[in-house]
């Protein structure tokens, strides 16, 4: 018997490993688009455009946004998240330089909202792939990672525009090349992506009333998030502020959403969520304030109240939507992250417009006064709904999950299979026997059926069988209905398979169920993908495992700690992790 005793070898830096490649390949993407949104700001400027033109143009590229995260995770099913992504990174790259071919502003708004719409599509190929190296023990290191890599890549590319020539055409080809580039790892990748789920529907009325301080979070943080990227280049520029400068003010921003989020966030897992949201507003309004009252001469000054105003800005779409799943069915939270995504994608093409219009007729410090509006109406209702209801209760408060910076989580990377996929189930009358079984996850996954128990413990399976299809697999359980107390056997199991349509799967077992996948494994051997055996590092060869298996067939073994039976995500993750590595 092989014996699989390495735990942890295939864990977080497995994970990790398998995940760089697209990492690698996001890097590189936004880095591209953050150099390009602040260059085309800028060159605008250059080439004629008056400021409220250039906002226009801008907006586009959140007209894009929304369109693309409508449009792609149907694209995603019919032809892969692979050539999605190089279909995309290379649309987006040729956008780019369009502008230096025809500089006029139709053209340039049209550009812009291909290159949203690129970037929204890129987002759900990369998030709902992550899901895919993921086990559940490593989805939150592989979320953090996605995170950090976004915001320094966004950053990154504000100061490459620093050291940039917007006059030029380097710094734009040098902002396509970089998109391009960023279909080389992701082209390279061997890791399979999972597939696209299908989100349950959610009417826009029963979102609303259900948790209207949703709605008008998302709005406003659509607002601000568009006229503080946007319509800041555009206050940059009509303050005369230096490419060092420009670079600084927007990555400040940037880093203000890395650095926030997740205090914020974290508090509001222990409180009313709503009173964060006001207090985070709230500061956000004041920071704004005090920019416009500051006005662009103190440039250090205006760089730390705008790490302030971000750090505000990009929490508050987090926390308005862990607000409205704190209301919902966790089966809802998927179709909810995608009408507040719709919601967002209005209130950021109002962004840019307003706020390059008012820099233009008032002056750079109207921008500031606009966010501190919308801000403002955010902590103002979100104050009025704690007066009006009481905050949901403890045990129905989701978890909250930061988005991207620089964009919107528009996947539901964190989304649980175990809702998405609910249990299934059906007993099946036999030759002279009854079995039942339960599944859960992707039907059109790699199946594995889990047999038996490990002797001496009452494991259940079906605690099992959604955290396995949070790993991706279509996992079901089996027993004997007429007869608890008898053991399965390979029959029994071929049975289930007829009923399910199934060529072949994977077999897992414990205890008794060793004796039907060793039966399966030496007798049949077209109907078997994978075997093994779990037990625990402290039973030497216990009696039945080695008599059932003696003189057999040999199937792997896993040995795992006698706590982990009483952790099933864990557990999951080992058997995952078992059958991808070995």
């Amino acid at each position: 018997m092989t014996a699989i005793t390495h735990p942890n070898r295939s864990g977080t830096k497995v994970a990790l490993r398998n995940a760089a490649p697209l990492l690698v390949g996001v890097a590189l993407l936004m880095a591209g688009n953050g150099l390009s949104s602040t260059l085309l700001g800028i060159r605008g400027g250059l080439v004629g455009f008056s400021p409220t033109v250039i906002g226009v143009i801008l907006s586009g590229y959140y007209v894009g946004f929304v369109l693309g995260s409508v449009v792609t995770p149907a694209t995603i099913a019919r032809v892969g998240h692979v050539r999605v992504f190089a279909g995309l990174a290379s649309l987006g790259s040729g956008a780019l330089l369009i502008h230096l071919v025809t500089p006029d502003a139709p053209t340039w708004f049209m550009m812009r909202a291909i290159s949203g719409l690129c970037i929204a599509g890129l987002f759900i190929v990369s998030e709902t792939w992550l899901n895919g190296a993921a086990t559940n023990e490593t989805r939150g290191t592989l979320l953090a990672t996605y995170m950090v890599v976004v915001g320094a890549s966004v950053f990154s590319g504000q100061m490459l525009y620093a050291a940039s020539d917007p006059a030029g055409v380097g710094a734009l080809v040098l902002a396509s090349v970089l998109v391009s580039m960023a279909v080389v790892p992701v082209s390279l990748a061997t890791f399979k992506a999972p597939e696209m789920p299908e989100p349950s529907n959610l009417s826009w009325g029963h979102m609303i009333t259900t948790a209207p301080l949703a709605p008008v979070g998302a709005v406003a943080s659509g607002f601000v998030v568009a006229a503080m990227l946007s319509g800041g280049v555009v206050y940059a520029a009509e303050a005369g502020l230096d490419r060092l400068a420009t670079g600084a003010f927007i990555g400040a921003a940037l880093l203000g959403g890395v650095a926030l989020q997740v205090p914020l966030g974290r508090w509001s897992d222990r409180v009313d969520r709503r009173l964060v949201i006001a207090v985070a507003s709230a500061a956000g309004a004041a920071a704004s304030l005090a920019v416009a009252a500051v006005g662009p001469t103190h440039r250090l000054v205006v760089i730390g109240l705008t790490t302030v105003a971000g750090g505000a800005t990009f929490s508050l779409y987090s926390l308005t939507l862990a607000h409205l799943n704190d209301y919902l069915e966790d089966r809802h939270t998927v179709a909810a992250g995608a009408r507040m995504v719709l919601l967002q994608g209005a209130g950021a093409v109002a962004g840019p417009v307003v706020g390059s219009a008012l820099v233009e007729q008032v002056g750079p410090g109207a921008l500031f006064v606009a966010m501190a509006v919308a801000y403002s109406v955010a902590s103002i209702f979100a104050l009025a709904r704690i007066f009006i209801r009481a905050a949901a209760a403890e045990e129905d408060r989701a978890e909250f999950a930061p988005v991207t910076v620089g964009g919107t989580t528009v996947s539901g990377f964190a989304a649980d299979l175990d809702d998405l996929f609910p249990a299934t189930g059906d007993t099946i009358e036999g030759t002279g026997r009854t079995i039942g079984y339960q599944e859960r996850g992707p039907t059109d996954r790699d199946a594995v059926v889990l047999l038996g128990t490990p002797m001496g413990r009452d494991v259940e399976w079906r605690n099992v069988l959604g955290a396995l299809a949070y790993d991706g697999y279509r996992a079901i359980t089996v027993w004997t209905a007429d007869d608890p107390g008898r053991a399965l056997t390979a029959d029994d199991v071929l049975e289930l398979l007829h009923h399910l349509e199934l060529p072949w799967a994977s077999y897992v077992g414990a205890g008794h169920g060793a004796a039907a996948i060793a039966d399966l494994a030496a007798n049949h051997p077209d109907r078997t993908d994978g075997t093994l055996v779990v037990c625990e590092i402290d039973e030497h060869h216990p009696p039945a495992d080695a008599v059932l298996l003696n003189g057999v067939t040999s199937v792997p073994r896993l040995e795992v700690d006698h706590d982990l039976w009483d952790n099933p995500e864990s557990l999951a993750d080992r058997i995952a992790e078992s059958f991808r590595y070995r």
